[in-house]
């Protein structure tokens, strides 16, 4: 499914979570696979960016960045390895309008996050940053995964929850995940919570309530074909709290969702990253976050099993 998986690395953070998975992903599709290494600035003072790395430094970083992930990488997976100096998002941004890769796997920021946000004032993710314009899904590795890793490092997945807002770009968010679950034969739940201007809803106004999304996410489902197994699930409460919580309890170690998933009308704004930053914190497992540039139909076909004569 996936033909070029691209890692990207920040300076002074624990790549290694980052790296077995998206060493794994591509040794299961068979891909090629390159890393990106961004060097953030040394010295800073507000919002002015005072020395940037060196071409020495840039050299020995290099290195280093190559004895990492030859460490971490099984025998026969060859990576090829760049490096930058600035902001993750912005450079990684212009890798893939260069490399047009398939995935973008993105580990904990550590300093370079506080650095950014420091220098841009900007309190958004750089995985949500990235995914916004990202032709292909970014799949972030979240700082809290580190306990449950060895169960993803075959490269597959098991259990995929897709958590949809019923919003613009609902379809390619299903799209992305109905690939994912064909290609792994995993089982895949199709999750909605209904927004906080439900929360005074009682008795049959929340039952009613409750019906029409539901029904709303089987029209979905039909209108896009998922696999017949498909669950369809709604619950009442704080988005991010309930699919977190959904995710938890079925062992989900995918969840899938939009970089921008909101409310409705009637709650946060389409672009508040508020409940995406939050499923993104509190997650034990890979979060995949499909823009509105990451149309799922520009993967192959997941390759059908051969016939016996």
């Amino acid at each position: 499914m996936f033909k070029l998986v691209f890692l990207a690395l920040a300076d002074k953070a624990d790549g290694t979570a980052a790296v077995r998975m998206a060493v794994a992903i591509a040794a299961r599709h068979k891909s090629g696979f390159m890393v990106q290494h961004v060097s953030t600035p040394h010295e800073r003072e507000k919002s002015c960016v005072l020395q940037l790395s060196d071409e020495r430094e840039l050299a020995a970083r290099q290195v280093e960045i190559e004895a990492f992930c030859q460490a971490n990488m099984p025998e026969g997976l060859t990576a090829d390895v760049m490096l930058g100096s600035g902001f993750v998002h912005v450079e990684t941004l212009k890798t893939i309008r260069l490399m047009e890769p398939d995935l973008v796997v993105i580990g904990d920021q550590g300093d370079a996050e506080i650095c950014r946000r420091e220098l841009s004032a900007s309190t958004t993710d750089t995985a949500l940053l990235i995914a916004r314009e990202a032709a292909c899904p970014v799949l972030v590795v979240p700082p809290g995964m580190s306990a449950t890793l060895n169960r993803s490092l075959s490269g597959a997945f098991r259990h995929i929850v897709a958590a949809i807002d019923l919003q613009e770009g609902t379809e390619n968010v299903l799209n992305m995940a109905r690939r994912i679950a064909e290609a792994d034969g995993a089982p895949l739940a199709v999750f909605h919570a209904l927004p906080q201007a439900h929360a005074e809803l009682e008795g049959a106004a929340l039952g009613r309530a409750l019906e029409q999304a539901e029904n709303r996410l089987s029209h979905f489902g039909r209108k896009l074909i998922l696999p017949a197994a498909t669950k369809f699930v709604v619950r009442e409460g704080d988005p991010s709290v309930e699919i977190l919580k959904y995710a938890r309890n079925g062992e989900a170690d995918l969840i899938v969702l939009s970089p921008d998933y909101c409310t409705d009308t009637r709650g946060l704004s389409k672009m508040e990253p508020r409940i995406s930053s939050q499923v993104i914190a509190g997650a034990r497992c890979p979060v995949m976050l499909v823009g509105p540039d990451a149309p799922a139909d520009r993967f192959q076909e997941p390759r059908q099993p051969e016939r016996k004569a």
